[in-house]
């Protein structure tokens, strides 16, 4: 075997175990459903048996008892603005964790008052760990806090403009909104309580508003009593849970393990499958039908 023959057949087997170390290797982005690691959402998605999307059109058409996680750290289309307007109007649940993304968007075409502050929420009193994990105490009564003495929440932000009723979490009264970002609490800065959560109605479905969506990764699910709220908050007679993949930040491994997907699925394609067959078969069989015409040639005798 020649040198350079040896280095082709080299580099295509490395070119193969890497591409296999990518499919393998789970994603390690914020919130994906296939992170295992202490900043993915496996966990809830195994759990609570959540359906990965990809894109809202995916969506069911009838979305009645269907429940929709939306964590938007991407801007929206026009179009799907739309999507999420019909998933809610036609009886869908939608829950919108937010902090420092685009909820606002969603909530403006929504018609709702409500917005999320977009500035840290800061506990030095009652907290987990520490300030910027506050404790959550402050609950009104109902079927989303039955059971939950208190949950945790990752560098939250708190929600603003909502109407009488709406707020079911509230921060403690040692809380307040760090509107300068120094961590200090200065006497012109909103104190607690301060709403973190709230439901709202439209149409024929309900929004429930997070003021913080890490309680949906791995390492807080099992904080406090934040396991007991995503199951109560998810609802446990959906007829579908869905957790939209397709406003979140993709990695480079992402893209790469998105890229082989597609890949395949296309390879996989009953049309590309039976051509690559027809190619096969092609390829096997051509020097039997191939026969060169000096095979049979004589000569002048």
């Amino acid at each position: 075997m020649g040198l350079p023959r040896f280095l082709l057949i080299l580099t295509a087997a490395l070119i193969a175990l890497m591409l296999l170390l990518v499919w393998f290797v789970p994603p390690d982005d914020d919130f994906r459903t296939g992170n295992p690691s202490w900043n993915g959402s496996q966990s809830i998605c195994a759990h609570s048996k959540a359906i990965p999307v990809d894109s809202l059109a995916n969506l069911p058409g009838s979305p009645q008892r269907s429940t929709l996680i939306l964590i938007p750290y991407l801007d929206f289309t026009p179009a799907e603005l739309d999507t999420v307007y019909h998933f809610v109007t036609h009886g869908g649940r939608l829950i919108l964790a937010d902090d420092y993304g685009y909820g606002n968007r969603i909530l403006e075409h929504l018609g709702l008052a409500a917005r999320f502050s977009g500035q840290s929420l800061l506990d030095p009193i009652l907290h987990y760990k520490n300030k910027w994990l506050p404790r959550i105490t402050r609950f009104y009564p109902g079927t989303v806090t039955s059971g939950i003495d208190s949950i945790v929440l990752n560098h939250a932000t708190t929600i603003d403009h909502i109407e009488t009723g709406a707020a079911i979490a509230l921060s403690s009264s040692f809380s307040f909104l760090d509107r300068n970002g120094n961590s200090i609490r200065e006497d012109d800065e909103p104190t607690g309580p301060l709403p973190v959560i709230s439901r709202h109605y439209l149409g024929s479905g309900q929004i429930f508003l997070i003021a913080d969506p890490s309680i949906f990764i791995n390492s807080m699910e099992a904080v406090a009593d934040n396991n007991i709220f995503l199951q109560t908050i998810t609802g446990t007679t959906v007829s579908g849970l869905y957790i939209d993949q397709s406003h979140l930040p993709p990695s480079n491994l992402y893209r790469m393990k998105s890229l082989l997907a597609h890949t395949r699925d296309f390879f996989t394609s009953p049309v590309i499958t039976i051509e690559l067959i027809l190619m096969v078969l092609l390829l096997t069989l051509s020097p039997i039908w191939y026969k060169p015409a000096n095979r049979f040639w004589k000569g002048d005798k």
